[in-house]
């Protein structure tokens, strides 16, 4: 058995992934008993599935290698292991159930029709009673683990109690109705749930079991199975690509939808990153795999659905209080009932009315389908503990490096001081220049030239000025490419034109790059982390959803900061910032009563996003561990997921109050209409089923509920320095 490895440790919170956890589920309660006594442990989550264990402790007294030592050796063959939780039953059993009790009921519609005794507990009435032991069941099984003490009493009590009424009142027809009513309405809400969970199956699968394999430029038909990670895969027009990987070779637009969220095909050819899941639309594509099978990002996705599906919010706990008080509530509603009326077919119909089984179900569905709708769109959310907390927050602070900018150097504007040269010409003499140098600001000029198509010229020899630039020779003339300072120290002095196109530049946040040809200045580039499309609206969202505070939080210099931050409209900027600072700030903030989300992607923004409330770590790029520490994940770039996923939460809390009052108020008024005698134990049953049915129903509506992304308006886009803007 392999070791435990550590994951992360940030902020008083370890996750760590424990080998025989994932191998024997049934003894990942004893990781609970291993870590009870350890000093400083404070709370546990456990993953059968993955395996991974999220530990808190005390952040002075957290020792991971205590941990690692007490999760270390795995438990013996002998150790006893019990499921985690009881399995439903298949749906073979519920569609045998629902077959056994019709056709006795029909059986028993029959003998009336021709006037026979009906079916009673004397001899004749054996297969009644035998038809609704087996038709009860699952509820039967359910009261007894209450009993026992395993859970707590809920609907499998009240059923019982109700069906034992009956059979003392010989009274075994009505009995069997009402079961076999309440086994539909189990088997119509398994059918729902399935088809829920069946939606974000197929939005989140690779959907390919076969795939071609290029070996020795031969393509051979294999099981995905056998694909491992440095295999080149060769992917059609109208397939799903099967792996993570690179393309080695090919064209092809690509729909990431499933991925990333993005609504347009994007353009992949030879050293492009594609992913698992993505289907081509057009063209063909040899992909080198990365990452295969569940280590793939809609692996991961997967994975990290299942696990939330676990992850209990604040609201469902409630709902199970609820329903805990609920119980005793009713059976001592049904026992005055039966005092004051001495009918105890009423008693037994205020039992199956007050059955709380809409409520238990109003929050699991809704988040389940929410996780799901998330998922769908590139925002992979860990439990239903964070997805309600995101709808709750009140500040936002973003990392502006790699979030609310792109994270690398942009050529963000382009001037041409001189009429002999075009905007391009003067972008192609500084890629000539820079051609061979590795700087950052030299590959993001190259870079941009190779987007545009653009001719770059081949010099014949260049020569790198340390901290200044390229001095380059082409064609016989001298090119200079580089800083003001270069240019004056080569005595090319600077215009009062170039002067304030420099001064403006740098109030931008634009690093400015000067173009010399022989003795004449001809052009500037300017070169930023250009702000990401779309950010200017995410901003505006959310404070639109109520978001009162907002902070871009950068190691960056101020200036820099401060020319994002005037551009998104964000008046609190906090630059400079270490760690440190950052989870300083965050407490901060915490203190002064907000619930606060935290937006990154550097390993460095890892302490601040175990602390906030809720970590969100942004972008396909986003570093190993504040993946891990976010407890939101975006897959792709698509800074408007942030916006879209408070949305999302809010709605689905709307969805959550809706059930609530839906299932609250149908059982009311079937308890006022039960304690009146209006109302039968049969129709208490379809009463019941109804609710359920139509909690089901509301909280379905998730899956396909699309939140609102903010858009960049016109002015914003004329404000915002934008990649390879032209100007003279």
């Amino acid at each position: 058995m392999s070791a435990v490895v550590v994951r992360s440790v940030a902020a008083g919170r370890a996750r760590l992934t424990v080998p025989w956890v994932r191998a024997r589920p049934g003894s990942a309660g004893l990781v609970d008993e291993r870590l009870t006594g350890i000093s400083g442990f404070r709370a546990l989550r456990i993953f059968p599935r993955t395996g991974s264990v999220v530990i808190w402790m005390a952040p002075d007294l957290l020792d991971v290698d205590r941990l690692v030592g007490a999760l270390q050796e795995a438990p013996p063959a002998s150790a006893p292991a019990k499921p985690t939780r009881s399995t439903p039953d298949s749906s073979t059993g519920e569609i045998v159930r629902l077959a056994v009790g019709g056709a006795v009921l029909a059986l028993v519609a029959v003998r009336r029709l021709l006037r026979r005794p009906r079916l009673t507990l004397g001899s004749s009435g054996l297969l009644g009673a035998a038809t609704v032991v087996f038709t009860g069941l699952p509820f039967f099984r359910g009261a007894v683990r209450s009993l026992r003490g395993r859970s707590n009493p809920g609907t499998d009590t009240l059923v019982t109690a109700a069906t034992l009424i009956s059979l003392v009142l010989r009274e075994n027809v009505v009995a069997l109705i009402v079961l076999w009513l309440l086994n539909i309405g189990e088997f119509l809400q398994t059918l729902t749930l399935r088809r829920t969970r069946r939606a974000i199956e197929e939005l989140l699968t690779i959907g390919e079991e076969r795939v071609w394999l290029v070996r020795e430029g031969t393509e051979v038909e294999v099981e995905l199975e056998e694909v491992e990670p440095g295999d080149v895969v060769a992917v059609y027009e109208h397939h799903r690509i099967p792996v993570d990987g690179h393309v080695v070779s090919g064209e092809a637009l690509v729909d990431q939808a499933a991925i990333t969220g993005e609504a347009l095909p994007v353009y992949a050819r030879e050293g492009a990153h594609v992913y698992g899941g993505t289907i081509v639309t057009s063209g063909s594509l040899n992909v080198r795999a990365d990452s295969v099978g569940r280590d793939t990002t809609v692996g991961r996705i997967i994975s990290r659905v299942e696990e939330a599906q676990s992850d209990r919010a604040p609201i469902q706990t409630v709902a199970a209080r609820f329903t805990r008080r609920f119980v005793p509530a009713s059976f001592a509603l049904a026992a005055l009932t039966y005092v004051v009326t001495r009918d105890a077919r009423r008693a037994m119909t205020m039992l199956l009315i007050a059955c709380p089984c809409a409520a238990g179900l109003a929050t699991p569905t809704a988040i389940s389908a929410a996780i799901g709708n998330g998922a769908r769109r590139g925002t992979l959310i860990k439990g239903g503990t964070h997805l309600e907390g995101i709808g709750r927050v009140t500040a936002v602070v973003f990392d502006k490096t790699g979030t609310l900018t792109f994270g690398r150097p942009l050529v963000t504007s382009v001037v041409t001081l001189s009429d002999a040269f075009t905007a391009d010409d003067v972008l192609s003499l500084a890629a000539s220049g820079e051609l061979h140098a590795r700087h950052p600001l030299a590959q993001a000029i190259v870079a941009r030239t190779e987007e545009q198509h653009l001719h770059v010229p081949i010099h014949q020899a260049c020569e790198v000025v340390l901290g200044m630039g390229m001095r380059a020779e082409l064609d016989g003339t001298r090119l200079l490419v580089g800083s003001p300072a270069l240019l004056r120290r080569h005595g090319v002095q600077l215009t009062d034109a170039a002067q304030g196109w420099t001064e403006q530049l740098r109030r931008g946040g634009e690093t400015v790059i000067c173009i010399a040809h022989d003795d004449d200045l001809i052009g500037m580039l300017g070169v930023s982390d250009a702000v990401r499309s779309g950010a200017g609206g995410v901003i505006r969202q959310l404070r639109d959803l109520g978001v009162s505070r907002l902070v871009l939080l950068t190691g960056d210099a101020p200036e820099t900061a401060q020319a994002v931050a005037d551009t998104l409209g964000i008046t609190e900027v906090h630059a400079h910032a270490l760690p440190e600072g950052k989870l300083q700030l965050i407490r901060d903030l915490q203190s002064e009563g907000h619930t606060v989300a935290m937006v990154g992607d550097g390993t460095n923004d890892a302490p601040a996003l175990a602390l906030a409330d809720v970590g969100i770590s942004m972008g396909e790029h986003s570093s190993h561990v504040a993946l891990e520490t976010a407890d939101i994940a975006l897959a792709g770039n698509d800074l408007r997921q942030v916006a879209a996923v408070v949305e999302l939460s809010r709605h689905t809390l709307r969805v959550v109050r809706q059930n609530y009052g839906l299932a609250i108020g149908v059982n009311l008024l079937g308890l006022l209409a039960g304690a009146g005698g209006s109302i039968n134990p049969v129709l208490a049953a379809l009463l019941h089923n109804t609710s359920s049915i139509a909690v089901v129903g509301n909280s379905a509506r998730l899956v396909n509920h699309t939140p609102h992304l903010p858009r960049t308006t016109d002015s914003e886009l004329q404000a915002a320095p934008l990649e390879g803007r032209r100007v003279r």
